[in-house]
Parts: structure tokens; C-alpha cells; sequence
């Protein structure tokens, strides 16, 4: 048994990652903030990419008080120094800002602004599928803008952290 476990650490890196420079993909996410997300990746080099990342909650009906559009509009840089087998670790810091329910003032929206940086896995199960994590440390000021000249809310926080499922081209 030792053996197979030190065949499966020596085990060479994968041909079959999608990080080489050109490779394109999307992604589907959740955020520990629930919001769903969809993002676009295109690796500037390999190893090395470029994402972004949009959020959308726009209720349909009813409308009406609280009933409020948000969205979010992220980007990232990644960087992936660690692979084996079909797992690549990787580095991100990036920023997002959007629109989110005020905190100070309940069915009122704000700005908010947030830069953080993480660390995450993603499992390749083909060369162009893969599922990923990534655990977050984020500083985010909200209520930008507030209501009322309502104060700006800071927080440091892991909310940010998110799964996601990609698709590369």
C-alpha cells in the first residue's frame, strides 16, 4: 500500500491540463455570498490567466419596494505553480464591484468595492472539464453611495470564497 502511494506522489504532471497560453474558458460559480456567477478565463501565458467574472439577481415579479436588480463585476489574475496528476493549485488576487442590498438601510441598494486574494484546487476530469475552490480573504467596503449619507461598512471576511465548474475551448 505505501507503495502505490508513493507511485501516485512520483506520478508525472499531466499532459492533459487546459493551461497552456491561448486556452479559453467559462465557468459557472457560487460564492459563499450566494451569488451565482458566470466567468470567462484566456490564459495570457501558461500557467497564467486572466478572469472575469458577472453576477446578476434581477427579480421578475413582484415588483415593488426591496424588490431591488443587483449585480457584480469581478476580475483576477491566476497563477498556477503547483499541478499533479490532474489537481493544479493556484494563487488569485482580484477585485470586484457591483451593486448589493444596502446594509444600513433595509429595500435600499449601495455600491460595494472589494479586493481580496486566495488560494484554490482545481481537479481536471478531462482536459477540457474541471471543477475548482478557491478560500478567499477579502476586504469589501459597502454602502458606497448609501442612502441618507448612511456610513460605509468595512469587513474582512472568507465570504468571498466560491466553487465552480469550467469548460475550456
Amino acid at each position: 500500500m505505501h507503495l502505490l502511494a508513493l507511485l501516485l506522489i512520483a506520478a508525472p504532471v499531466s499532459p492533459d491540463y487546459a493551461t497552456t497560453h491561448g486556452t479559453a474558458g467559462v465557468s459557472f460559480g457560487v460564492s459563499g455570498e450566494a451569488a451565482p456567477t458566470i466567468g470567462a478565463t484566456y490564459f495570457l501565458f501558461n500557467d497564467f490567466a486572466a478572469r472575469i467574472d458577472i453576477g446578476l439577481e434581477a427579480p421578475i415579479t413582484p415588483s415593488g419596494s426591496g424588490q431591488n436588480t443587483l449585480y457584480s463585476l469581478g476580475g483576477a489574475i491566476r497563477w498556477y505553480p503547483w499541478k499533479r496528476n490532474h489537481a493544479a493549485v493556484f494563487l488569485q488576487p482580484g477585485v470586484t464591484i457591483g451593486q448589493e442590498n444596502s446594509p444600513a438601510v433595509a429595500a435600499e441598494t449601495a455600491f460595494f468595492f472589494q479586493a481580496g486574494a486566495g488560494v484554490g484546487v482545481e481537479y481536471f476530469f478531462a482536459s477540457h472539464f474541471s471543477v475548482g475552490a478557491v478560500l478567499q480573504l477579502t476586504l469589501k467596503f459597502a454602502n458606497l453611495g448609501g442612502p441618507g449619507g448612511t456610513p460605509v461598512y468595512t469587513t474582512l471576511s472568507t465570504a468571498t470564497s466560491a466553487l465552480a465548474a469550467n469548460i475550456y475551448f
